[in-house]
């Protein structure tokens, strides 16, 4: 048989010698492991925080393709034990990769859903604000201007260091524990918030508290956090 009739007879089974690749190989190990990196890792959340962009829809199709995952490992485990023996052994090792595929991308996913954006919103954060700036701004405040329940501040009266920031929502000028003042920035809406904390570099929050306050938080620098709930 030469080289051109070994591929017409591959070609018309739809797969590969040695390794019998075939569309269902696509959907239950290609499209798991894509899943895997980009869904399950945070990559996209972590872009989104990083524009400072509300995830939206991409909860939505987080949660769908968690389900699609567990229908994968569901398919890919009767499949295991039904054709196992009639598989060569190359075909076998995909049949593995199908069944082990869906379990690292669950156990990636059960680390928090908001972690990713906030590593995305926290470097920008680093990369954008100038909290020296802010600070400075947050100085010209008296006692009177503020309490631990907060006053909103109007667009007019953001200093230019916090416009560059952009935020979209409110600002708010609130008292820490020590009687500093300290500015909140709250961003998104529907199912999804974050936001972001600026005080005063010996500022203290209890990590009880943020816990309690936030599903999540990140440090950005001492007096600087980051948080999503």
């Amino acid at each position: 048989m030469n080289k051109a009739d070994n591929r017409e007879k591959w070609g018309s089974k739809g797969t590969v010698p040695g390794w019998n690749w075939n569309k269902s190989d696509v959907v239950w190990v290609v499209l798991p492991l894509i899943l895997s990196v980009f869904v399950a890792s945070g990559v996209i959340l972590y872009l989104h925080g990083r524009l400072n962009r509300h995830p939206g829809l991409l909860i939505l199709f987080h949660n769908g393709a968690c389900v699609f995952i567990v229908c994968c490992f569901v398919v890919s485990i009767v499949r295991l034990f039904t054709a196992w023996g009639k598989h060569t052994r190359k075909k076998r090792l995909l049949m593995v990769a199908e069944v082990v595929i869906p379990i690292v991308f669950i156990m990636v996913w059960v680390s928090p859903f908001d972690k990713g954006f906030l590593y995305g919103f926290r470097d920008r954060i680093r990369n954008k604000a100038d909290i020296p700036a802010i600070r400075a701004w947050l100085r010209t405040f008296d006692r009177s201007d503020y309490d631990e329940f907060g006053n909103r501040v109007p667009p007019e009266k953001w200093p230019e260091s916090l416009r560059k920031l952009k935020p979209g929502a409110r600002v708010t000028l609130v008292a820490d524990q020590k009687g500093n003042p300290k500015v909140e920035i709250l961003e998104g809406g529907a199912i999804f918030h974050w936001g972001l904390i600026i005080g005063m570099e010996d500022m203290e929050i209890p990590a009880s508290k943020l816990k309690d306050g936030f599903a999540e938080w990140l440090l950005v620098e001492p007096g600087v956090y980051v948080y999503a709930f």
